[in-house]
């Protein structure tokens, strides 16, 4: 492993210009989120009344909801760090085919609506304008 000889040198490292990407950034935090949302439903979305031993849902007890939750935390990590992974490996791969399947991956999953559906389309300007 190479150690740099100064901070100059740390600092213009491949490692480190990678982790100043935006995108990377951008990954990164979105892997702690789901991270932290996978981790918190599965800690705290089940929980077992004082009559019973078996867990129950917090989510409207609807075991399918929590469920569901638990499972889209999940992938949402998993996807963050195999995304996260090919970032890193980007510039080494040399198939465009398999690159160009990457970025479409990607697109495609970003646009995806999360578990409340669609992001909302603000159109209140355009009605106070029009009406």
């Amino acid at each position: 492993m190479h150690i740099p000889d100064s901070l100059q040198d740390l600092a213009n490292s491949e490692v480190v210009q990678f982790l100043k990407r935006p995108k990377t950034v951008v990954r990164i935090f979105a892997g702690v989120f789901s991270l932290i949302v996978f981790s918190s439903l599965l800690t705290d979305g089940y929980q077992n009344k004082t009559d019973s031993s078996q867990l129950h849902c917090v989510l409207n007890s609807n075991n399918v909801a929590c469920s569901f939750a638990v499972g889209a935390g999940l992938l949402a990590l998993l996807s963050c760090l195999a995304f996260l992974a090919l970032d890193a490996h980007e510039s080494h791969i040399a198939d465009s085919r398999f690159r160009t399947a990457f970025q479409l991956l990607d697109f495609i999953l970003a646009g995806l609506p999360g578990p409340s559906g669609p992001p909302p389309r603000c159109s209140c300007s355009l009605q106070a304008l029009h009406g």
